[in-house]
């Protein structure tokens, strides 16, 4: 019985530090946040930190790798372009709304305040899952499917951002749509 209150304490307080880098970074970049704020603030010791985290970096690049393993988990197994040259929308759904139920988690880890941790590892996430699939289309040379990935996943995390930021208010079914179509229809397909 007492290990199940250990690890409840020990959750509390990772919780607790994890809420107390998220509100730091809200103001300030990661290169400002000290250990000692981020004790300071969620009213922990230094030494109860440092059992957990061997500084900041090391908070973020955990709680950064914890939100993008929560994407992965979506696009696992899944084809992520369909026969119809349209993004399978469902599965960018669930990710505008895992991202939605995480607003403030994503709109830091999104901001320049982290250090565009996130976006880089969206970024190489989004690049395996759908490299196999651009390639296996054999219509563009080696270099030419390189851009057409840069500027892809770069609109994607850009229109999630300012999705984010904006309050989440368009449904995430209209937003996946619009990305799908901008994806593989171009501006063109808007109109």
């Amino acid at each position: 019985m007492q290990d199940k209150r250990e690890d409840r304490r020990i959750r509390i307080t990772k919780q607790a530090i994890r809420e107390s880098l998220l509100e730091l970074l809200q103001e300030e970049p990661i290169s400002k946040v000290s250990v000692k704020m981020l004790c300071e603030n969620a009213d922990i010791n230094r030494s109860t930190f440092y059992a957990h985290y061997t500084d900041q970096y090391d908070l973020l690049a955990r709680i950064q790798e914890e939100t993008t393993d929560g994407i992965r988990q979506y696009i696992m197994n899944k084809s992520f372009i369909t026969d119809q040259n349209t993004i399978a929308i469902p599965i960018l759904v669930q990710i505008l709304e895992y991202a939605s139920s995480n607003r403030t988690l994503f709109q830091v880890l999104l901001g320049d305040n982290s250090g565009f941790c996130l976006q880089n590892a969206l970024h190489t996430l989004a690049k395996e899952k759908t490299l196999e699939e651009v390639q296996a289309d054999n219509r563009l040379s080696g270099t030419d499917t390189e851009y057409v990935e840069l500027f892809e996943i770069a609109g994607v995390i850009s229109i999630m951002k300012k999705w984010v930021d904006e309050g989440c208010t368009k449904d995430p079914e209209q937003l996946a749509g619009l990305v799908s179509k901008l994806l593989f229809q171009g501006i063109a397909g808007l109109y």
